[in-house]
């Protein structure tokens, strides 16, 4: 067409516009050159389109209607003559935007074009602003997808049915992408609501509501968090979703635990270093007795007593340092039997010198044995257990020989310790009290900080330990760890 004006099906001699400004600008088409305009690009479109209404030719009111549908942003005007104006106006109704009286000169039409051209320049100035306002909105929209998602709380939203209908960046991130799913499925692997729910009291009551609870992580990391819920309502005022947001304060309970226990430790420990001192007093005076006296006998055994009191002061103070000092771990890739060859390192000799035997056997189920640990702190908690077996080795007073068994199955994507000894045992009151902080099954002797701070550790590598023991039997413990640290858990250490 390539033409702004078009004239469509006009009868011969109805419109002369040899004198109108835009008789360079218009071109007259028949029907069978309409077809073609639905072809057209919109840059290729004429801007305004004349229709001749006559019910008597081909072209009557439903080519406008389709034109007028698919012709926009094209302007349709109806031209009828004087004695069918009831069609024009009926061309009104089907979206043509005027209708024009036949006959009619250039000038009649020049009024017509430029009445429909201050119409296509209102149609583009109100698809500038559609595309403004919704570039707004997208930008809005843009700012609060980014705040949503860099918030540093776990944010989602849940319906009736308690199916997550959204999520931030953050939830994403430690526990997936969920959304359709219950949330109490993936928050606190239940398959039912928990019995207190504060997203069902806020859809009961429209209220916000506050609870702290436990969540587990996709990577079986557990949190502490403090919720919060928020109705979302609809047009008509109806609660359609709730708001849930979930803040991580598991460091700060373990702060108040810490602080709290500090307490309670340095009243314990007071008591522990003050029976120390006395046995190391008893130490010294046979050693110094035994100088005087030049009694080797009594040198020997103050000497003894001497060794045996440092060690347990050591074990003390350095046991309060580990407890009493934050540090971050240092995650590294370290070889499993390397790891093994550093704990039995200082047990080996102890086992020996109370004729234990002790028996290690390590499986690989793969190529390698690297696994990812702090290995300091690994390294203390697994020598602290062998200490223990061989404390309970020594003191179950049994003639028959005993013995410590060290076995390490190393799998695909876990490592599997088991560190059992035919010792003593414990009851079942020491058994469940094994990891509280200063309890200990060994009296005076012990701090009742080792099993507990062995216990943090392996919860720190994401690991679990589980503990089984009968009186004068012994005691096993199994000890399981993935050998990569999700990062989840890096974050929250």
């Amino acid at each position: 067409m390539n033409k702004a004006i078009c004239i469509v099906n006009c009868p011969e001699n109805a419109i002369d516009i040899k004198n109108s400004d835009f008789y360079t600008d218009t071109k007259f088409v028949d029907m069978s050159q309409v077809e073609l305009l639905e072809g057209l690009s919109e840059t290729q479109k004429p801007a305004i389109l004349f229709v001749y209404l006559n019910g008597k030719h081909l072209i009557g009111l439903d080519t406008i209607k389709k034109l007028t549908t698919g012709m926009r942003p094209t302007i349709v005007i109806a031209m009828v003559s004087s004695t069918q104006i009831a069609m024009g106006i009926t061309a009104l109704s089907l979206d043509a935007a005027d209708f024009m009286v036949l006959p009619a000169d250039g000038t009649t039409f020049d009024i017509y074009v430029k009445r429909a051209m201050d119409r296509v320049c209102i149609q583009k100035d109100m698809l500038f602003k559609n595309e403004y306002y919704k570039s707004r909105y997208n930008l809005s929209e843009k700012k609060y997808q980014q705040l949503f998602d860099e918030v540093p709380c776990f944010i989602f939203t849940l319906n009736k049915d308690y199916l997550i209908t959204d999520s931030n960046k953050k939830f994403n991130d430690y526990f997936g992408n969920h959304i359709g799913e219950y949330c109490f499925g993936i928050c606190k692997n239940r398959d039912d609501p928990c019995r207190r729910c504060p997203v069902q009291e806020s859809y009961e009551d429209g209220k916000n509501h506050a609870l702290e609870s436990e969540i587990i992580s996709s990577d079986s990391v557990k949190h502490i968090v403090l919720s919060w819920t928020a109705p979302i309502r609809d047009a008509k005022g109806n609660i359609n979703k709730v708001l849930v947001m979930l803040t991580d304060i598991t460091e700060v309970r373990q702060l108040e635990d810490h602080l709290s226990s500090l307490g309670v430790m340095i009243g314990s420990i007071s008591h522990g270093i003050k029976g120390l001192l006395t046995s190391l007093d008893s130490g010294m005076y046979l050693l110094n007795s035994g100088f005087k006296k030049g009694d080797m006998t009594r040198i020997s055994e103050g000497l003894e007593i001497s060794n045996q009191i440092t060690e347990r002061i050591k074990k003390l103070v350095l046991d309060i340092l580990y407890y009493t000092k934050t540090r971050r771990p240092v995650w590294q890739k370290v070889s499993a039997r390397g790891f093994i060859d550093e704990v039995l390192m200082p047990i080996i000799p102890a086992a020996g010198k109370n004729n234990i035997r002790l028996q290690v056997n390590v499986q690989c189920e793969t190529h390698d044995d690297y696994f990812e640990i702090d290995e300091k702190s690994l390294q203390s908690a697994f020598i602290n257990i062998l200490e223990n077996s061989i404390d309970a080795c020594t003191a179950s007073g049994k003639s028959t020989p005993r013995s410590i068994r060290f076995h390490c199955r190393i799998k695909p994507n876990k490592i599997i310790f088991l560190i059992k000894d035919d010792g003593k045992g414990m009851d079942a009151m020491t058994l469940k009290n094994i990891f509280t902080i200063f309890f200990s099954s060994k009296g005076q002797q012990g701090t009742g900080l080792g099993l507990y701070i062995t216990n943090k550790v392996i919860e720190q590598h994401s690991g679990e330990i589980k503990v089984r023991s009968s009186p004068d039997i012994g005691t096993k413990f199994l000890i399981k760890m993935p050998r990569s640290i999700p990062n989840t858990a890096k974050k929250k250490h």
